[in-house]
């Protein structure tokens, strides 16, 4: 996906090591339009967090009156609780392209400018895993998300100078299991903290119910309940 990709689309980026975020994650293009066929596309159907949605749900509304991207977005809680797609349906739902990458992948100032210089006006940047960045992407990540610009240096030794860039605006969305582990100065630049929480059997049925109604599967008799009982309050 290009910069100012259609809405819906999404791209991994970001330098440095192997990426673990990527681990179980699709591996070709057919994986990845398969999932992306299950995942909620709207926050009218993604099921629970119903504070969560209806708090992002205002969030949205003010922005698109305000002809603005939307503040940035934490979003914080245990794995598998729909971070990842609540991240991809406030892309959609502002009719923008969505950049993901990772809090490992950021393994210094490098490779957070290669991303943030590319991103275009109304994108939505998807750090997971936000508190494993590494300290210099994070301090020029305060000053990407406060004011949208970074300052990058130029030349070495002696002569090196730092030349301000600015970027278009944007919207970042981070995740962390972790939020105890965000610096105060980077967890102060979000607009909206959201902290989701585990989802009830009922909401988990639901789940489930809208799934194997996609994948046109027979779910008579209590299997879905059974199923839902034992997923530990984790849709995943």
């Amino acid at each position: 996906m290009s910069g100012g990709g259609p809405a819906g689309a999404y791209e991994r980026t970001g330098g440095g090591a192997p990426d673990p975020w990527e681990q179980g994650r699709p591996e070709n293009e057919t994986e990845l339009e398969f999932e992306s066929t299950l995942r909620p596309r709207s926050l009218r159907e993604f099921v629970g967090q119903q504070k969560v949605r209806t708090q992002l749900d205002l969030l949205l509304r003010a922005a698109r009156l305000q002809g603005r991207a939307p503040d940035h977005i934490l979003l914080a809680g245990p794995p598998g609780l729909g971070k990842t797609t609540l991240a991809m349906i406030v892309a959609e739902e502002t009719g923008q392209a969505l950049r993901l990458t990772s809090g490992p992948a950021l393994q210094n100032a490098g490779d957070l400018a290669a991303v943030l210089s590319s991103m275009v006006e109304g994108e939505v940047l998807f750090i997971d895993e936000i508190h494993r960045m590494a300290r210099t992407a994070e301090e020029m990540l305060y000053l990407a998300m406060e004011d949208f610009r970074i300052d990058i240096m130029v030349g070495k030794g002696a002569g090196a100078q730092s030349v301000p860039l600015d970027l278009a605006p944007f919207t970042v969305v981070g995740a962390t299991t972790r939020a105890g582990l965000l610096p105060a100065p980077l967890r102060d630049r979000f607009g909206f903290t959201a902290h989701l929480e585990y989802y009830s059997d009922a909401e988990l049925e639901r789940v489930l119910a809208r799934t194997a109604g996609l994948l046109e599967l027979d779910t008579g008799g209590p299997a879905l309940a059974e199923i839902a009982m034992r997923s530990r309050g984790t849709p995943r």
